[in-house]
């Protein structure tokens, strides 16, 4: 009896071990940058030279996304191409955020673009250049000498800037090489010129895509901002952030948008929104259309890399 009973309370115990042992939290491979501690960060750059930094900005998203959408969005999907580039066997880190962007359009501190709206914040064009050169000389000086550039705010004063930031960094810091990476459908309206530091994702954002998962509303759709697009790419990342009311919230034409963009009135677009209908929004599009640009963006990059000398 004795024995018994010592067998079921050892077995009694190997179970509550295992459950234990299952149920503690394993440590995961940090992505960013900013989750590493010092001696992984200097680990991971034992491996690699290529950072991956996303751009991001702080501006209205209408009445249902938060004002940080496009620095969250930018990171996720950065961290997807991170993952995805290590299934090529190539090893990225992925730089930090600095959130801030230019939201004005027609000039510094000029109340154009989305800085017309509350909550939307801006820098000079030239601190803004300023700022991220800084930032890969600082990079350079930590061991990553290439530098892949994308932003998940789409205004032109940005594409530009970023374009400049590429063209520069690679320019005047000795042994990096940035690239910044533009949504093909972008460059012209950027008036950007091809140069090396240029890279063109083709097809990125996808319009036809779009209109297959979304509908097109009341004219088709040159924008994505604040629309069905970036609420199903929010609802993917952080649907916790996601205000109810989105299904029904009316969302701007791309014409209202870009006439308030270039007058400054926000009577022109009250919603601040431009883009898609947001009635058929979900993290299933969402993931849809992140698989496609997570893609884009892999090819882009993997390709560039093939013709440098690796670490």
């Amino acid at each position: 009896m004795n024995r018994l009973i010592s067998v079921a309370t050892f077995t009694i115990a190997l179970c509550l071990l295992v459950r234990i042992s299952v149920a503690q939290p394993q440590p995961a491979q940090a992505s960013s940058m900013l989750d590493m501690t010092f001696p992984e960060f200097e680990a991971a750059v034992s491996k690699t030279d290529v950072v991956l930094l996303p751009l991001g900005s702080i501006e209205e998203h209408g009445t249902y996304l938060p004002l940080q959408s496009d620095a969250i969005t930018s990171l996720g999907l950065l961290n997807d191409v991170q993952r995805s580039l290590r299934a090529r066997r190539i090893e990225t880190i992925v730089g930090p955020p600095l959130n801030i962007g230019l939201t004005a359009e027609t000039g510094d501190f000029m109340r154009s673009g989305t800085y017309l709206y509350p909550g939307s914040l801006t820098v000079r064009v030239d601190t803004f250049v300023a700022l991220y050169l800084d930032v890969l000389r600082s990079l350079h000086d930590n061991g990553l000498r290439h530098a892949f550039l994308f932003s998940g705010h789409g205004a032109t004063s940005q594409g530009v800037a970023m374009a400049r930031i590429a063209r520069e960094a690679s320019r005047t810091i000795p042994g990096m090489t940035a690239y910044a990476m533009v949504p093909s459908e972008s460059i012209e309206r950027f008036g950007l010129a091809p140069e090396p530091s240029l890279l063109p994702l083709q097809d990125f954002r996808n319009f036809p895509l779009l209109t297959k998962l979304l509908g097109s509303g009341s004219e088709p759709p040159r924008t994505t901002h604040a629309d069905g697009a970036e609420t199903s790419l929010m609802l993917f990342y952080r649907p916790d952030m996601v205000r109810s009311g989105y299904r029904n919230a009316p969302i701007g034409t791309s014409t209202a948008f870009f006439a308030a963009s270039q007058s400054g009135n926000r009577a022109d677009n009250p919603t601040g929104t431009g883009g898609f209908p947001s009635d058929k929004a979900s993290a299933a599009v969402g993931k849809q259309l992140l698989d496609h640009r997570t893609a884009v963006l892999s090819d882009v990059i993997a390709r560039t890399l093939a013709t440098k000398p690796s670490k």
